[in-house]
């Protein structure tokens, strides 16, 4: 049996091309001769969008403009079309598992005081909302079954995480993620949180969150005879606020922890007619989001932009292991609400609007993925510099870093440093979103299909991370960081103190291999109108 430094030798040579695609795929057949390292022109097509990018011949594509702020007043406001007339919802999905369902909701007051908050009020309480007209059809979190996939609603959530061939479960179990997402005949809302860490309490901040905020959005925007009617984008936004501290609040009242949280509400603005007598439907994306959890459009006309990019500096090289704000009791029973952002964008039929957590946007970032470095000035001290001004004025919420990016920031800077381009922030988060393109226009193959549905989406984006990420996993599932040979050919199972003595002694290499291994969701959505009595669910 090959040892363990041999094989991470053998995985180091293949990575070593420039030309991630290709490594992947040689990984994923070990008996095909391994490949010698190559220049970077000469692993990139001269078509390859990578390539164009920095040589300067290719930029970004702006799509509509997005426009964000920390409180309703700062942003437009914008009169919305009829959406109210049919409340039934054609599709609603939640997961992982149960999803959001998981959480036993006992509604409460929203009385708790936060001065990070405004907008804050009760909705009144109505058994007939809760039950439906059908009393014996029972309605959670504004939807009679949260297990109604369509291909034009949908969501993905599994973890990356490699494993234990001990004992055959996965690290990091329970996946800490949770989506959800409900659909009506022209109006979406997609929610998605990210438990900060490992763990029940982890899983359950995220469910909470998931479901408190769906609980009251559909109440706010379908039941104008329990809430006043929301009519213009403004109303939106504060129905947002107020949802995040309904998610606040439930997840104090289920006891759980930390959880990022983005919600996205898309609705149809009020129709406009031309001169020519042309009548143009747009619809609008309003978004709210805390934490490093992502919203994204992605357009066939202009490819893909971030909606919260205001959320985040892309002009600042970020500690990917800082969450950057969260639900859930950060300070005593307050929640951590630094980059909370409000933000709106239009969109229009067809486009696909979608929500990712990080173990989805990360693993597109050129430099995890390791076809880009980062410059070599100053790389520990502008983290350092950025953890001190951000300790100022908040506690930090700090993720778990299994074997996977503690090291990746400063060992970008040696190894493949001959032969990768180096990038700067701003060039990370526009590759970022170009990979991202590339991906839905081509497919995985680079010859298509493009993405058609947001069922589609979903599985190229996740599939991307999974396959990004298989060579880190096959590492450390290596039976030689759990097992020793003893001369007989038996293999005895390691103390715990030497598997943890021999898995540290990876973490170098692995930091050097492409991908974060994280929890991974992806929730999505076309924009459209639809009728529900013809929807195929």
């Amino acid at each position: 049996m090959p040892s363990l430094r041999k094989k991470v030798a053998g995985f180091m040579r293949q990575l070593s091309i420039s030309n991630l695609a290709g490594a992947v795929e040689n990984m994923s057949l070990a008996e095909q001769p391994l490949r010698s390292p190559r220049s970077v022109t000469q692993d990139f097509p001269s078509e390859c969008f990578i390539t164009r990018y920095l040589n300067g011949l290719e930029t970004k594509q702006e799509g509509p403009p997005i426009l964000h702020g920390r409180n309703p007043e700062e942003l437009p406001v914008k009169q919305l079309g009829n959406y109210q007339d049919d409340k039934e919802v054609f599709a609603a999905l939640t997961g992982p598992d149960s999803g959001l369902t998981a959480v036993n909701l006992q509604e409460k007051h929203l009385s708790m005081n936060d001065i990070d908050i405004d907008y804050i009020d009760m909705l009144d309480q109505s058994d007939q909302y809760r039950t439906g007209s059908n009393s014996s059809s029972v309605v959670i979190a504004g939807a009679p079954n949260w297990f109604l996939p369509h291909e034009m609603a949908y969501g993905i959530a599994t973890t990356l995480y490699e494993k234990n061939p001990i004992n055959n479960v996965n690290n990091g179990e329970p996946i800490a993620d949770c989506f959800g997402i409900s659909a009506r005949q022209n109006s979406a809302i997609l929610a998605l949180a990210d438990g900060v860490n490992w763990g029940t309490k982890a899983s359950i901040a995220a469910r909470s969150a998931v479901h408190g905020s769906m609980e009251y959005l559909n109440k706010a925007l379908f039941s104008p005879s329990i809430n006043s009617a929301i009519t213009t984008t403004k109303d939106v936004f504060v129905a947002l606020l107020r949802s995040f501290h309904a998610a606040h609040s439930l997840i104090l009242q289920e006891q759980g922890m930390l959880t990022t949280l983005t919600v996205c509400a898309v609705l149809p603005l009020e129709s406009t007619t031309t001169t020519s007598g042309i009548r143009h439907n747009k619809y609008v994306a309003c978004t709210c989001n805390v934490g490093d959890s992502l919203a994204y459009v992605y357009s066939r006309k202009t490819g893909v932009r971030e909606i919260t990019r205001g959320s985040h500096d892309i002009h600042c090289m970020r500690d990917m292991r800082d969450a950057l704000g969260a639900l859930g009791p950060v300070d005593g029973s307050n929640p951590e609400l630094n980059n909370l952002t409000l933000a709106i964008t239009e969109v229009e039929l067809g486009d696909v609007v979608f929500l990712t957590s990080d173990g989805i946007s990360d693993n597109f970032d050129p430099v995890v993925g390791k076809f880009a470095i980062l410059p070599n000035h100053n790389v520990a001290s502008d983290i350092t510099i950025s953890v001190k001004s951000n300790n100022d004025v908040r506690t930090k919420t700090r993720r778990k870093s299994a074997e996977n990016l503690r090291h990746a920031e400063s060992s970008n800077s040696n190894g493949n440093s001959n032969s990768l381009p180096v990038v700067e922030a701003y060039q990370r988060h526009e590759l970022t979103l170009l990979r991202m393109e590339d991906l839905l226009r081509r497919g995985v193959s680079g010859e298509g299909p493009p993405c058609n549905s947001a069922k589609h989406l979903c599985e190229l984006l996740l599939d991307f991370a999974v396959r990004i990420t298989a060579a880190k996993r096959r590492i450390l599932e290596d039976t030689d960081l759990y097992y020793a040979q003893h001369k007989d050919g038996q293999l005895m199972q390691l103390s715990k103190q030497e598997q943890r003595s021999r898995r540290k002694k990876t973490l170098d290499k692995i930091s050097m291999i492409p991908g974060k291994l994280d929890h991974a969701t992806v929730v999505a959505y076309v924009v459209g109108s639809y009728n529900p009595s013809e929807c195929n669910l």
